[in-house]
């Protein structure tokens, strides 16, 4: 008989509505590596109800509990240290590659040791990123932004990750070479998408219908 291991990440009638309909509510219960995609048409409110789980905004009600713990606003600092959030518009923070791709450890976000050239450069090839360090950041493309994001969440160390549309800009090839990437790493994501490859690979599924509102 296979045994699977406790669930790391329960959400549990969780609605981001703000509205006057009812809203949209997400129950799911993921262990360790597995991926949730959220789906549903534009507007529906995917984006808020991935902001309500990273604590950007506060839930219409329902709850969500990590590695046992609920997280409310006493401990948001603690939740927030446990996951990557990567937005549709990724943040660079930064002038130049090198200094985005480092930017948490700038910040004081992340606590162990400043990864080194022999271990970033080899993940940036992984992902089609052959620029010099000192790229400026403005000379990316849109993809390549969502691609440095994505090598900065891997060297965080992070066990979770909140993506929003990961592949918005990415060519089929470098999508899958983000797939493949992610099982490779093993954590478990929360992610919003409408692209049929992405969601096709994910171990659950959630599809929004936007009964309660629309996103600005």
């Amino acid at each position: 008989m296979t045994t699977h291991p406790p669930s790391i990440l329960t959400i549990h009638a969780l609605a981001a509505g703000r509205g006057s309909g009812t809203p949209d509510t997400l129950n799911a219960s993921l262990h360790p590596g597995q991926h949730l995609v959220v789906s549903g048409p534009s507007g529906c409110g995917k984006t808020s109800l991935l902001q309500v789980l990273v604590g950007l905004r506060p839930a219409h009600r329902g709850t969500v509990t990590w590695q046992q713990q609920v997280v409310q606003e006493s401990n948001l600092h603690w939740w927030r240290q446990q996951f990557c959030y990567l937005p549709q518009d990724p943040v660079m923070g930064a002038m130049s590659l090198i200094e985005a791709l480092l930017l948490p450890w700038r910040l004081g976000a992340c606590s162990h040791t400043l990864p080194v050239r022999e271990q970033y450069q080899p993940l940036l090839h992984k992902l089609g990123l052959h620029h010099d360090d000192e790229t400026a950041v403005t000379r990316l493309s849109g993809g390549e932004k969502q691609r440095l994001a994505i090598a900065r969440a891997v060297l965080m160390n992070r066990p979770l990750w909140f993506m929003d549309e990961p592949t918005s800009a990415l060519d089929p090839n470098n999508r899958d070479n983000v797939l493949a990437l992610l099982a490779q790493e093993s954590v478990t994501v929360v992610s919003v998408s409408h692209d049929p490859a992405w969601i096709a690979c994910a171990d659950q599924q959630y599809t929004m219908h936007g009964n309660d509102h629309k996103e600005p």
